[in-house]
């Protein structure tokens, strides 16, 4: 609309000083020249909008662009001394201009151009503003999805091997022990229904992902007797909210090498220091929890410290703002 004003106070203005010598003679005559002009220029302006810049300069198509809108934006101030020549036949005024060919004329209407062609880039700046937040808008957009869909790759996630060997059990359970078959699997269903359902939200109470794993070993302890585990608890985690299912990975490459495990969770000085100790002779390598630092990468950036050594590992999550 401000582009719009702006054309019509240019179109007023240019009649207005073509004809300041005949005012009184045309009258209000005058006024439907003024529209008549400011007409041809709003038409011209929708053209541009509607047509000129969505076909080629937001195909990136400038060349061609530019040459037709100076081409318009010259022929515009030429139309108008066109249509002065014509009018003043018509009412029989005399001619400001002894030819309408003068090589100042031409000079002129470059001018009146000039202006023209400022008062049409303003409407095409704005349409490419607007493309330039709806793209980034859609850039954002979809990187906020591409950036869901790795942390959801990235999850940890319960091995098939626990869930077949848990089902194994319950199945030879169930004719000998159907009450404990039935508690098995309620529980069974609880991890599942906690992967499923609660590991979808962005953050989830430490004592909560501690309840999940402490179902996990109970379970596992069933399918492999030999299996002993402690966790231990320092700190006040009441109000402690970590991204679900990020221990779990952890948890379950150390139970590859020993049937003893010692979970340590150390909250102090808003930093929590995770530590899983077997007691095996074996040396971790970073490799081995590559899928857990990808997703620290993600959703612990600069925030994280994750250390391996001999039958442990250790990491470190910073929560300060």
């Amino acid at each position: 609309l401000l582009f719009i004003l702006i054309g019509g106070v240019i179109s007023f203005n240019q009649v207005f000083i073509a004809y300041q010598d005949c005012q009184a003679i045309l009258g209000n005559t005058i006024y439907l020249i003024c529209l008549s002009s400011f007409m041809l220029y709003l038409l011209v302006m929708y053209f541009n909008y509607f047509y000129l810049t969505p076909q080629f300069l937001l195909r990136s198509r400038y060349v061609p662009y530019l040459v037709i809108l100076c081409l318009i934006v010259f022929l515009l101030p030429t139309f108008s001394v066109r249509g002065e020549y014509l009018v003043r036949n018509f009412f029989g005024l005399p001619h400001r201009i002894s030819s309408y060919l003068s090589p100042l004329i031409w000079i002129d209407n470059l001018s009146a151009s000039v202006i023209t062609a400022v008062c049409f880039c303003g409407v095409s700046a704005i349409m490419l503003f607007r493309k330039w937040i709806t793209g980034n808008e859609d850039v954002n957009r979809l990187e906020g999805e591409h950036l869901k869909s790795e942390l959801n790759k990235l999850k940890g996630q319960i091995a098939p091997a626990f869930l077949s060997a848990t089902l194994r059990n319950a199945s030879a359970l169930a004719e000998k022990n159907p009450e404990k078959a039935s508690s098995l699997l309620m529980r069974l269903g609880q991890l599942l229904r906690y992967q499923l359902y609660d590991c979808n939200r962005e953050r989830i109470l430490l004592r909560t992902e501690i309840g999940f794993l402490t179902g996990f070993l109970e379970l596992e302890q069933v399918n492999r007797t030999a299996i002993r585990y402690h966790i231990h608890v320092e700190g006040d985690i009441n109000n402690l909210f970590v991204s679900p299912m990020l221990f779990i990975s952890l948890v379950q490459c150390l139970l590859m090498e020993r049937a003893s495990l010692d979970l340590f969770f150390l909250f102090d000085k808003e930093t929590l220091t995770f530590t899983g100790r077997t007691g095996s002779e074996k040396e971790w390598d970073a490799g081995t929890f590559s899928v857990v630092q990808q997703r620290l990468e993600l959703q612990y950036p600069d925030k994280y410290l994750l250390k391996t050594g001999t039958g442990m590992v250790e990491l470190t999550l910073d929560f300060v703002e």
